[in-house]
């Protein structure tokens, strides 16, 4: 049966809320795998070996590959929505078997690179589907339920992961999403018909998707090689950063069908909404990923006794995600992120203090703060991004998957930067020489992922290395806190004046079709 419509389908799927359970099982999986998998980087790289930097990779692999989510989003529109998330949920099935099976770091990163491939292709997906199939009166509640429980599942991952970790090793971190992940498309599969909006002749901007994935990557190796590269070399990355984007840009101005529409540009609730949610992807990444490891490595804490300490912030975001959606409810939206905005600020100076006087309390504190932070800004950027950007909604939200996704690695590039960076200089600064006992500083970076042992050096030697970690984590948390102000900035100047989308979308020229 096929079932035309104009603009927004108006014969919805009477199956639509058990197709969200589905849809939700998959992004939690895709979450748990993002944000979980940092909990476990110690105790793989005890058993695989690997320096900082491949563990670093190893994350930022998972996220970048963001880049190609706008390609995704296109492609639900051309082709189907349906049949991307089904590509996507079988990708990270082969990622997960590549992952179980490794031997080696560079095995993993493949793994990990694949699996991530294949949770954007279900993060654009999804999206699309869920914002297509209801009705503009359940479409807020809807896309806030897949918004919570994917930032949830994150915030629960590394207690999940911890506990997987704990009872049947780290390949299990793998094998165990297998079967969940198969359930969850049968069940996508059976309650869902294909949606789509789908525009005769349209084609994919190979060009710009090459070109914004490269920049991306060359960006996230200047960051996480720089403290071993030459200043020249670092210069040249940079500029060659600036080159890629300066292209990319040229490419989509005369690209007859842009990877990103020329027209989202002119839209300062869209682009605000993007921007800051890059922010936040960025700063929440970061932050949580030097903080696993910090508090394993350089605490020794268990991985469970690390996930409790994390579980802090997602405990929060639940809680404080009502506050947040009952503003947007009422028409707020610039309230909810900036607030959102300078709670992040705080959150990351209340680290940083905990940090300096070596409190956990503190740093507890603060990973609440930056928990709230997320949880009451969520609703309001779920429903900005997908219905102020005049485009399809596989568009929309292609362009949301890839910001957040690339924020989140770029975040944890930029957190290994600063704190590789920041802990040499307190190093050198504290032995004059460019070891200790023998061993390169450099090399020492590698006991923040576990892979070699504190012991490795005196008790004198340990507390100068321990002392330049928690320095390198504290300039983190200060730079972090920097951005999250800007963040709040961006809102304040692009959300004053919000107009959603009129229905149907603005490029959607042609008339989209529910066929089942």
């Amino acid at each position: 049966m096929t079932i035309t419509q104009k603009g927004e389908a108006s014969s919805h799927n009477p199956r639509r809320w058990l197709s969200l359970v589905g849809m939700c099982s998959l992004l939690m999986l895709w979450a748990i795998l993002l944000d979980g998998f940092v909990i476990a980087i110690p105790t793989i790289s005890r058993d695989l070996g690997g320096t900082s930097n491949q563990l670093a990779w190893a994350v930022t692999g998972y996220s970048l590959v963001a880049c190609l989510a706008a390609v995704f989003g296109r492609l639900g529109d051309m082709h189907g929505n349906r049949k991307v998330l089904t590509f996507g949920a079988l990708t990270v099935v082969v990622g997960s078997v590549v992952g179980t099976l490794s031997q080696t770091v560079d095995q993993l990163i493949v793994a990990r690179v694949l699996q991530g491939l294949g949770g954007i292709a279900i993060w654009t997906s999804s999206a699309s589907m869920v914002t297509l199939q209801f009705p503009p009166s359940e479409r807020p509640r809807a896309l806030n339920i897949k918004s919570t429980l994917n930032w949830a599942a994150g915030g629960f991952a590394v207690l999940v992961l911890a506990l997987l970790l704990e009872g049947l090793g780290w390949r299990s971190l793998f094998w165990v999403p297998i079967p969940v992940l198969l359930l969850a498309l049968a069940i996508v599969l059976v309650t869902t018909p294909e949606v789509d909006q789908r525009k005769p002749g349209q084609k994919i901007d190979v060009a710009g998707a090459i070109t914004l994935t490269a920049a991306c990557f060359a960006l996230s190796y200047a960051l996480i090689e720089s403290h071993v590269i030459q200043p020249a070399v670092l210069v040249g990355l940079l500029a060659l950063v600036v080159i890629l984007l300066v292209s990319f840009a040229m490419i989509e101005r005369r690209a007859p069908d842009p990877l990103i529409p020329n027209l989202v540009w002119g839209r300062p609730a869209f682009s605000g909404s993007i921007a800051t949610a890059f922010i936040y992807g960025a700063v929440l990444a970061g932050m949580l990923y030097l903080l696993a490891l910090h508090l394993q490595t350089a605490r020794g804490l268990s991985s469970i006794d690390a996930a409790s300490v994390l579980l802090g912030a997602t405990v929060s975001l639940v809680l404080v995600n009502p506050i947040g959606s009952r503003m947007v409810s009422k028409g707020n939206f610039l309230k909810p992120v900036a607030l959102g905005m300078l709670l992040m600020a705080a959150g990351c100076v209340g680290v940083l203090i905990g940090m300096e006087f070596n409190s956990d309390p503190v740093v507890l504190v603060g990973l609440v703060i930056l928990g709230a932070a997320v949880g009451i800004q969520i609703a309001s950027i779920s429903l900005l991004q997908m219905s102020t950007s005049g485009a399809t909604k596989g568009t929309a939200s292609g362009i949301a998957a890839m910001t957040l996704g690339v924020g989140s690695g770029v975040g944890v590039a930029l957190a290994v930067a600063v704190m590789q960076n920041i802990a040499i200089r307190e190093m050198e600064g504290a032995t004059g020489a460019h070891h200790i006992e023998g061993i390169n500083h450099h090399k020492l970076l590698d006991v923040l992922a576990g892979s070699l042992p504190l012991d490795s050096v005196s008790a004198a030697g340990q507390k100068i290395v321990l002392s330049a970690l928690d320095e390198g984590l504290i300039a983190s948390s200060a730079v972090f806190a920097v951005l999250a102000l800007f963040g709040a900035c961006l809102a304040i100047l692009t959300l004053r004046n919000v107009a959603l989308d009129e229905e149907p979308t603005a490029d959607a020229t042609n008339s989209p079709e529910l066929a089942s």
